[in-house]
């Protein structure tokens, strides 16, 4: 976790150490969450405006998670390799059927998650209606947790849970590609807590990952070997992974 520009190791509950930024080379922040859930507001059915309180989410993968900075191998059965760019929550206690004006008090921190995506196999799932191995591939999350009073100065609205104004912004090799703001986003990290914990009993240390946070009015950005794509996004930091061809 960062607090006012330190870095809060712990081991998941209690304080192990306190380290200047400078000093750190983070891992995932979260090694072993109990789950991952994907709110994608570019997938979410048209009746949303009707209840934003319901919006829909699907599961991803926690193991396929890594740090800040890491390698991930360009899978050989991919043509098209895209990202999906998101801001996740990481929850601090267990909950079910929550009300939204209590779920922010389940966010332990915010951070980033960025996510390779298999765009053959993302359309083919998108025809049966079931997301699966398209986003199962890698995905970058950290570099860090930060605590939701580092951004109540961000806060724009609360009104059904806090709506966070954050420009975001997507490179790939250094290049802007893409561009936003968290404030575009339709729901809040409260609204999909809430909707999330009206079947299941949410845990500690659960994902809530929305996006994407960026804007793309065209064709997806595609990636290739050797690549690196970055996201950052303001008061969390930047994040990357790297492209690499399997030896």
């Amino acid at each position: 976790m960062v607090y006012s520009g330190k870095i809060y190791e712990t081991d998941g509950a209690a304080p192990v150490a306190v380290h200047e930024a400078e000093a750190v080379r983070p891992l995932a922040p979260i090694p072993h969450a109990p789950s991952l859930r994907i709110f994608r507001s570019d997938l979410q059915p048209e009746s949303l405006s009707d209840d934003p309180e319901e919006p829909r989410f699907f599961y991803g993968n926690p193991m396929c998670l890594v740090g800040a900075s890491q390698l991930i191998t360009y899978p050989d059965f991919v043509d098209a390799l895209g990202f999906l760019p998101m801001v996740a929550a990481v929850l601090v206690g267990d909950a079910y059927q929550i009300d939204i004006q209590d779920a922010d008090d389940l966010i332990l921190g915010i951070t980033m998650l960025n996510m390779l995506v298999a765009k053959e196999r993302e359309r083919t799932e998108l025809r049966i209606g079931a997301m699966g191995s398209s986003h199962d591939i890698g995905a970058a999350i950290g570099p860090v947790i930060t605590t939701p009073d580092e951004l109540e100065d961000s806060v724009l609205d609360a009104s059904v849970g806090k709506r966070y104004s954050l420009s975001t912004v997507a490179r790939v090799n250094g290049v802007e590609r893409l561009r936003g703001n968290l404030a575009d986003l339709p729901f809040t990290f409260a609204q999909a807590i809430s909707a999330a914990s009206q079947t299941c009993t949410l845990k500690s240390g659960d994902i809530i990952a929305l996006g994407p946070v960026v804007t793309n009015p065209g064709s997806p950005v595609l990636l290739d070997p050797g690549d690196e794509v970055q996201l950052a996004i303001e008061n969390l930091g930047a994040i990357s992974l790297k492209l690499t061809l399997l030896q």
